[in-house]
């Protein structure tokens, strides 16, 4: 198809051919100097150490540019596999690299950026260039508008705190890292990510890394048995998201019917997973996990109230019975599921380390609140301090910025950005929920269901996830979520909704 230049008459083909080769080798150039300038820097800076590394980070960068959907399957999985702060008296070989860290911290390279935000850069740039050259189309998706006001509470509560004169610019990046990188991602995987087989390898990737992710807690368990002191958890704090999406997903195939590889892998992970969960001791985990399922329940008694209630009666059997039988249980890991329910009626039923962090929490909200009823309609903005009103004990030694960042991530969104803070939040809350159980309700095919009930069940676990602890400033939960949101974001085309999985081996997920 031609277009009128103005001016020059008709264009052909061919010129667009020698421009879109031109692009092409541009994009190649500029990823060969990339690499070739960190390597000159690294090796100025005898950084040797790292030329493994350098050789890597230039097959990366060059790929990226090629196929840039790689950068979103490469973040994905780091996201998944690789620790953004320390496990306390563990060092597990995911935490050594760095893949969360500024270059700055482990080399001797004055660059603050880590290689998540380099590849991420990459990827957008790589996007772009592709997108020039006619290769892949720019899309918002479903979603993109809810995502783009997301991300732009973050920017105006950026300026609210300049103008209010009390701007820390490096408690700022540490607040805006997080959530623009959880925009970033959810265009590039929208854009790049359109067919059901790169949605089933992206679900494929989770899998198999979150029980390599399960198996290590395991194995850092028997570690821990070794140690002269109790360790808090044996895996990373935002691990139990991934373990519980995990859960609930074999849940769901089961109950479906789903009867494919996938389906299989994900059920022979099951033990792992869930041995994993109950071992590091995450409440929190627990609380989401349940929560979830509580939403899961509604939405299969809402496409099918008999199966769906059959399915909650069995449940709640089951819940009954373990109830039963745990209830005055104050030791074992067993007992933890039932320890968490009794922390929630009965706080004092909790150990002293537990109930000195529980306070610590309500402390924190007591400070949350004072704050915002001083500034109701701003907040302090992104990278403003919020008022230590009552002052709790210091967590410089754990958190540099605590100050700035709460435990409770729901109401720190509408600290730093007011109101619009917190109705951009929910507004892309109820956006997936709401899409992702119109469509599971209404399509048929079992496949397809759990494909739409990913991002709503993913959404629901990083909300009460997000209730209690720093989630909407982890970098691993938040590239996962944009990534299965952009994932997911073609299915919901009326074109491609409409239209069944059928026996399809790609996407036999």
């Amino acid at each position: 198809m031609s277009v009128l230049s103005v001016g020059s008459g008709w264009r052909d083909s061919d010129h667009y051919a020698v421009s879109a080769q031109r692009l092409r080798m541009a994009a190649v150039a500029a990823a060969l100097a990339v690499a070739g300038a960190y390597a000159v820097a690294v090796v100025a800076l005898d950084e040797r150490v790292l030329v493994f590394g350098l050789l890597g980070a230039a097959l990366t960068t060059l790929l990226v540019f090629v196929r840039p959907a790689i950068g979103v399957y490469t973040l994905f999985a780091g996201a998944v596999l690789f620790e953004q702060a320390g496990i306390t008296g563990l060092s597990p070989i995911t935490e050594q690299v760095h893949f969360f860290k500024g270059f700055d911290t482990f080399t001797t390279i004055p660059l603050h950026a880590s290689p998540a935000d380099v590849l991420l850069m990459l990827s957008a740039v790589a996007l772009v260039v592709s997108h020039a050259m006619g290769r892949h189309a720019m899309r918002m998706g479903p979603f993109g508008w809810a995502v783009a006001g997301y991300g732009a509470v973050f920017v105006i509560g950026t300026l609210v705190a300049i103008a209010r004169g009390s701007w820390n610019a490096d408690a700022a990046i540490t607040e805006l890292r997080s959530p623009l990188q959880m925009c970033v991602m959810y265009f590039l995987a929208a854009s790049l990510l359109r067919q059901r087989g790169q949605l089933a390898l992206l679900l494929w990737i989770f899998a198999l890394l979150v029980g390599v992710k399960a198996l290590q807690g395991i194995l850092n368990y028997q570690e821990s048995l070794t140690l002269p002191y109790a360790l808090e958890a044996v895996t990373g704090h935002e691990d139990v998201v991934f373990f519980d999406l995990a859960v609930v997903l074999a849940l769901v195939m089961f109950a479906l019917g789903v009867r494919t590889r996938f389906a299989y892998a994900l059920l022979a992970l099951q033990p792992l997973i869930l041995g994993a969960e109950i071992l590091t001791q995450r409440r929190v985990g627990l609380a989401a996990l349940g929560a979830t399922l509580l939403v899961v329940a509604v939405l299969f008694i809402r496409a099918n109230p008999r199966r769906g209630l059959l399915l909650a009666a069995a449940g709640a059997l089951t819940v009954g019975a373990y109830v039963g039988i745990f209830w005055e249980q104050d030791e074992g890991l067993l007992a933890l599921p039932i320890r968490t329910l009794r922390a929630a009626l009965d706080p004092t039923s909790v150990s002293v380390r537990d109930q000195s962090s529980d306070n610590w929490r309500l402390i924190e909200n007591r400070n949350i609140e004072f704050t915002i009823r001083a500034l109701p309609l701003t907040g302090v903005g992104v990278g403003g301090r919020y008022v230590q009103h009552e002052q709790p004990p210091s967590m410089t030694y754990v958190f540099e910025y605590w100050r700035y960042i709460t435990h409770n991530a729901l109401l720190w969104l509408w600290l730093k950005a007011g109101p619009l803070g917190g109705f951009a939040l929910w507004f892309l809350v109820a956006r997936v929920i709401l899409m992702g159980s119109a469509m599971f309700v209404r399509i048929r095919d079992p496949r397809q269901r759990v494909l739409t009930l990913v991002p709503v069940a993913l959404i629901a676990i990083q909300v009460a996830f997000s209730s209690v602890d720093m989630g909407l400033t982890h970098a691993r939960p938040m590239i996962v979520l944009g990534t299965v949101l952009g994932a997911c974001a073609f299915l919901f085309a009326p074109s491609v909704s409409a239209r069944p999985l059928g026996s399809t081996r790609v996407a036999a997920i």
